[in-house]
């Protein structure tokens, strides 16, 4: 489980969260560290003070978005022994609240919009010592929600429950990372809007309830 860093605040923070935004647009190779420093008025020193080099500095910045857009409802759900995963309809309702949850932390103007591209990037991009950061979140979150799948329908193997929950991620890794060209198609001026998101959670929902055999009557 990733922990929160009691040193993101003052001039960290300010650097990671300049440093932070042009790493999702550029990549780590795509952004000098004296890009940074001039972004963030400060010296090149002072980058050196704070993170020791810029892959550290990128690393801090990944570890940050991750705790900020983190999803624990699953494991919560795990830990719930009240859930009874024979009722179909709770099921259906907790895989729409999984859904929606990730709807929400990735598209909506819950955090700024470069937080998602720096996770999600990472994933294709893969830095220098990225693994840390994914063995704590993405892949704790990722069994987690394999794992409620499973229970939701026993009658499904792992592998299938595997893809499904890949698939959710993919979905709106792709509602991510084509934003602008959707907007344009849809004549959404700023950030989408939360009708938008509510179809785009049921949309989903209805293609992965399917997937498991668990579809709504």
């Amino acid at each position: 489980m990733l922990e929160i860093n009691r040193d993101w605040t003052g001039k960290r923070l300010e650097l990671i969260e300049t440093a932070g935004q042009l790493f999702a647009n550029s990549g780590i190779d795509g952004v000098s560290i004296r890009e940074i420093a001039e972004k963030s008025n400060v010296n090149i020193a002072s980058i050196n003070y704070y993170f020791g080099s810029k892959e550290n500095l990128y690393m801090e910045s990944l570890r940050y978005v991750a705790w900020q857009v983190r999803c624990p409802l699953a494991q919560k759900i795990l830990q719930d022994e009240s859930v009874d995963y024979s009722s179909k309809e709770q099921c259906i309702e907790i895989i729409r609240k999984l859904i929606g949850e990730r709807v929400q932390n990735y598209l909506s103007d819950k955090y700024p919009a470069w937080y998602s591209r720096l996770l999600l990037r990472s994933l294709v991009e893969p830095p220098p010592k990225y693994e840390n950061v994914i063995f704590q979140t993405f892949i704790p979150e990722l069994n987690a929600l394999v794992e409620v799948l499973m229970r939701c329908n026993p009658a499904n193997t792992l592998a299938k429950c595997r893809f499904w929950a890949f698939s959710i991620l993919g979905e709106i890794s792709f509602y991510v990372f084509a934003e602008p060209g959707i907007k344009l198609a849809l004549n959404i001026a700023e950030k989408y809007t939360q009708k938008f998101l509510s179809q785009l959670q049921e949309h989903i929902t209805s293609l992965i309830l399917k997937g498991l055999d668990l579809k709504e009557e």
